[in-house]
């Protein structure tokens, strides 16, 4: 019976949870209705269906990423998984070609995913493009955190703060490579914590709100003297005042709890106020994947210097895409980028390592001498090292 790839349906539901709890959970838990219809809308999922059962999914959020200042519209891929008895039969492949095409209609320009599979999405275009910097931290070197130099009001998220923390999550994350820009749907869950599961406070500054702070608990690893962890899902702040008063309000849990987990990058405040062996790696050392859906639509979508004047001409491979592939000469100017088809096909270089390029995650010198630019000369690295390079991206949000 052949496969069929289509839009999820109301009916689809709790097939879907089947597959990925197949997918995912050591302990398949029970449907749950209410965050299901909270989730990504159906119009934004796709299904595996041969005859009448579903043996594929995945789910696509609306957001953005930031890159040179400016929001570049992304579809962020989450919940890939397809039945045990189907693996290894193209049933992944025709879900990535689809949702691809379906992106691209919707003038998702980027694709993001956190992989499992690596080899997976490297063969469809994705290609590694910027990290999860997961920390972990013991709780006791909070507790010497200097206090705030002016007055925080610290209270519980409530739902008439969406527009505001949505706003406060903006204007922290534009100067950062790579940080997502929040849909409405993806916001409304990451913004004001799950009741019952999640923690959500906000700081306020004189009735302006100028921190949030999402706490989710844990239990204590086997032989922790604690009685239960906790994980910082959301941290952002105007200024350093707000950002102590809520990190002093985690501090609080200690001695109850002796671990937090946080995604901090290496210029971030918290790394300037603590000791150099209090912050440590954690996690599964997780990094991003990026997708150039539409190449030209990206290239123009994201922001540069404007001081860059490159004219670099590419042969780009995109198997799954071909509006991409082919000769197109890339040129950046005035703070603008703009890739048309055409052109000498110099620089020879998949879709994948594009993206790689593109959200300045990957060194264009580095990649030459790995023999991965072949056709790339002086000029060449050079403009694409001024056109892409800037603070490594990264990503504070898991999707």
């Amino acid at each position: 019976m052949a496969l069929e790839v289509r839009t999820a349906r109301d009916e689809d539901r709790e097939a879907m949870h089947h597959v990925g709890q197949q997918g995912f959970a050591a302990r398949p838990a029970d449907y749950d209705e209410k965050s299901d219809r909270s989730a990504t809308p159906l119009d934004r999922r796709l299904v595996a269906v041969e005859g009448e059962r579903i043996v594929g999914r995945l789910a696509v959020w609306e957001l953005g990423q930031w890159f040179g200042g400016r929001q570049v519209p992304m579809g962020g891929i989450g919940g890939v998984a397809v039945a045990p008895d189907f693996r290894g039969k193209g049933v992944a492949t025709a879900l990535l070609h689809q949702v691809v095409a379906a992106m691209r209609e919707r003038g998702e320009v980027l694709s993001t995913l956190y992989p499992m599979n690596h080899t997976l999405y490297r063969r469809h275009g994705w290609e590694t493009a910027g990290s999860y910097p997961e920390q972990r931290l013991d709780l006791r070197a909070l507790t010497a955190l200097p206090k705030p130099s002016r007055q925080i009001d610290i209270r519980p998220t409530a739902e008439g703060d969406l527009l505001a923390l949505s706003r406060l999550h903006e204007d922290v994350s534009r100067d950062e490579p790579g940080n997502v820009f929040h849909g409405s749907a993806f916001a409304a869950r990451r913004l004001l914590g799950y009741a019952g599961i999640q923690e959500g406070y906000v700081a306020e500054t004189d009735g302006a709100v100028t921190g949030l702070l999402i706490l989710t608990r844990s239990d204590a690893p086997k032989g922790d003297q604690g009685f239960y962890t906790l994980s910082i899902n959301q941290l952002v702040a105007a200024d350093l005042d707000s950002e102590l008063a809520l990190l002093r309000l985690v501090a609080a849990h200690y001695p109850v709890a002796r671990e937090v987990t946080l995604v901090a990058p290496p210029h971030a405040a918290l790394t300037t106020l603590l000791g150099e062996r209090d912050l440590r790696p954690a996690g599964q050392g997780w990094s991003w994947m990026t997708r150039l859906v539409d190449a030209a639509g990206a290239v123009a979508a994201r922001g540069y210097a404007p001081e860059v004047d490159v004219e670099i001409h590419l042969d780009i491979d995109d198997s799954v895409a071909p509006w991409n592939a082919g000769p197109h000469v890339l040129r950046v100017k005035d703070g603008q980028g703009l890739l048309e088809a055409g052109g000498r096909g110099d620089v020879r270089l998949g879709i994948g390592r594009l993206a790689s390029l593109y959200t300045g995650w990957a060194a264009p010198r580095r990649l030459a001498r790995l023999a991965l630019l072949p056709g790339a000369g002086e000029q060449d690295l050079l403009g694409l090292d001024r056109a892409f390079s800037s603070r490594t991206p990264w990503s504070r949000d898991f999707f």
